[in-house]
């Protein structure tokens, strides 16, 4: 494993089409396709989109390692001193993408089997900024609502800041991981999904235009899920009921009606709610242990010093 490539990555980047031109790369390829002029600039294009990402580099920095063989925790323990050695200032949270690899429009070769593939390992600036990620690689269907009381209503205030984490820090960074991986660790409608709970809030604030503007986008990406690998039923259902409910939106049908997205973004706010129970009762408990281990101790010390 050599050879690492290094770049940094802005918080505030554009909706650029970064992942719909290599997805249109390897469709053409998939259907077909054998003008290499065409795929040539079709790469040209997708490579050009990611490196607009790079030159705004600010709030996160990503490495691509590329390997030939099996990745091994010593292998990724390597690259991750190299990363940190390198970017200092971006390890207060660290992810690293070990379920799906990753191509680069410079190597790919979609009839090589596999293609060239690349390890991807992203570090942080501050530790909020990433740490949603953890969620998209431990629940099916991931929520990024920040919601401390969860059957309660969101208020106008709690709408806007919820659409500007999930506009710039959530949608930004799964777009750009996602513009060099087909398949891999997130869910089959992972980053349409995110989009379609992103459009309700811009619909909360009447903000019309961007929402049409995000639901087309995502339901765009819906449509080529099921040329990308094998999905299983229950995600085919799923797509079937969120492209459903896109084109209801757009066209202004079922409006009293509650979206899909929606109904998994209520689920997801009771389940962080859950989660951050536990949480609190397990540190709690940590806490007493420590306490009563240490009452113990000193008492152990007051006998024998008696």
């Amino acid at each position: 494993m050599s050879g690492e490539i290094f770049r940094s990555c802005p918080d505030d980047s554009p909706q650029i089409h970064k992942r719909s031109a290599m997805i249109a790369d390897y469709m053409f390829w998939l259907f077909g396709g054998s003008e290499q002029c065409v795929s040539k600039l079709i790469k040209l294009y997708w490579q050009a989109m990611i490196e607009e990402a790079i030159t705004r580099a600010e709030s996160f920095s990503v490495m691509y390692t590329p390997f030939a063989t099996k990745i091994t925790a010593d292998k990724v323990e390597k690259v991750k001193e190299v990363f940190t050695k390198t970017h200092p200032a971006y390890v207060d949270y660290i992810y690293t993408d070990l379920q799906g690899f990753h191509v680069l429009p410079q190597t790919v070769d979609w009839s090589s089997f596999p293609p060239q593939q690349y390890l991807l390992i992203l570090g942080f600036r501050h530790k909020e900024d990433g740490k949603f990620l953890e969620k998209v690689s431990r629940r099916k269907l991931p929520t990024f609502i920040e919601h401390k009381t969860p059957f309660s209503p969101l208020t106008r205030e709690d709408t806007v800041r919820q659409m500007e984490t999930m506009g710039k820090r959530v949608l930004p960074i799964l777009d750009f991981i996602r513009s060099t991986q087909l398949n891999g660790s997130f869910p089959a409608c992972s980053g349409a999904l995110e989009k379609l709970q992103y459009a309700s809030l811009l619909s909360q604030l009447q903000r019309v235009k961007e929402q049409s503007q995000v639901i087309n986008q995502a339901m765009a990406e819906l449509a080529t899920i099921p040329y990308l690998g094998d999905i299983s039923q229950e995600e085919a259902d799923l797509l079937q009921s969120l492209m459903a409910d896109a084109m209801d939106s757009l066209e202004g049908r079922g409006g009293g009606r509650e979206r899909v997205w929606n109904t998994i973004q209520k689920v997801g706010r009771v389940e962080d709610f859950l989660y951050q129970l536990e949480d609190n009762f397990l540190k709690t408990k940590k806490l007493r242990n420590a306490r009563r281990q240490k009452t113990k101790m000193k008492r152990l010390q007051t006998v024998q010093q008696s």
